[in-house]
């Protein structure tokens, strides 16, 4: 705390003081504005004079000058421009990212080519202007395929890559050097999640650590979500998020490959399948269609199109897919572009209703 002249007033006069002491270049900025219940008392920088006080008491009526005690306010945050702006080229800074991906502790940053000399500096930036932030990595590949892991180089802070990240109520802890995590899914997760209905069973294709079977059992705790992964770490962790989450009674987490695990365990025991896996799931809707009830069920599924009619055409594949298993597709529930992944190529998802 710390001891400053005030200009007190009655509550009802406080936005006209705090205009009035502004104008007059007496507020001081760097002090918290202090409201009991009956008064404000406006912190200043230094005693009005003659002239001010009269104009303050013409303005304000009753009003009186005395010492309180106010809190500080915290300085601005300076932007990653700011801070780098005396260490990068100027031609430069207009390359610095205008986004991360966070994660927990977590910053995962994609670097230009050009920016790559500047790394450090950038992940030190990042860390001074986002005081959660204590490791910040950055992309240094494509996705493998089998695991859908991309490499990841440490390039400021800790090297903890093991974190817990929290979304929707619910805590994920991973590896992000190991497992494949999207935080910019977290609106479609909470999307597919709240259509989970009471009694349903839903198998979760490429479950990975689990925020989709979680938030689901979490959201609809009647159902019962088979939640599958082939990837040994994320299984490690999918295993503990749902212990973590408390939904034991109806996550039944399953390592392997789905097409084993589907034809041995799982066929026609679905009323949902939630297939996350955009860059390959056109090869597994064989599979999905054979764990869906025999009736009717759901599906939804996510592809990578091209930004030339992206839900049409998705749309249209699927159809044919599915009537390749001799099922078809009764209707077109929803589409949804979910995010741009590079140029002219988009993220797309679409949920069917299949007989």
């Amino acid at each position: 705390m710390v001891s400053a002249l005030a200009l007190v007033v009655v509550l009802s006069k406080g936005e006209t003081a705090i205009r009035l002491t502004r104008g007059m270049n007496l507020i001081d900025d760097s002090l918290r504005i202090l409201a009991t219940e009956t008064e404000l008392c406006v912190p200043l920088v230094r005693p009005p004079d003659g002239y001010e006080s009269e104009r303050l008491s013409l303005v304000l009526g009753s009003s009186r000058i005395e010492r309180r005690d106010f809190s500080e306010r915290q300085p601005a945050q300076r932007t990653l421009a700011e801070v780098l702006e005396s260490q990068l080229p100027s031609y430069l800074l207009e390359r610095i990212p205008r986004s991360l991906d966070i994660v927990g502790h977590v910053a995962i940053v994609e670097l230009p080519s050009e920016l790559a000399p500047f790394e450090e500096a950038v992940g030190k930036a990042i860390l001074e202007t986002s005081p959660k932030i204590r490791t910040v990595m950055a992309k240094a590949g494509a996705h493998s395929r089998d695991y859908r892991v991309r490499e990841l180089r440490l390039i400021a802070g800790e090297d903890a890559p093991i974190t817990r990240h929290r979304e929707h109520g619910c805590t994920f802890e991973l590896d992000v050097r190991s497992v494949f995590f999207n935080p910019r899914l977290s609106h479609e997760r909470l999307r597919v999640a709240s259509q989970v209905q009471s009694g349903e069973t839903v198998v979760d294709m490429f479950a990975g650590v689990g925020p989709y079977s979680i938030l689901g059992a979490k959201m609809q705790p009647s159902s019962r979500i088979y939640a599958i992964d082939v990837n040994p770490s994320a299984f490690r962790f999918l295993v503990s998020n749902v212990l973590t989450n408390k939904v034991v009674k109806n996550v039944t987490p399953i390592m392997g490959d789905v097409r084993d695990v589907i034809r041995s365990k799982l066929l026609g025991k679905a009323d949902r399948v939630i297939m996350n896996l955009p860059g390959s799931a056109f090869d597994f809707v064989s599979e999905a269609c054979s764990s869906l009830a025999e009736k009717r069920g759901i599906i939804h599924f996510y592809s990578f199109e091209s930004d030339e009619r992206p839900t049409e055409k998705a749309s249209e594949r699927l159809r044919e897919c599915v009537e390749r298993t001799g099922r078809r597709v009764r209707s077109i529930l929803a589409t949804r572009v979910v995010k741009t992944v590079a140029p002219y190529r988009l993220q797309v998802a679409v949920d069917a209703l299949l007989v």
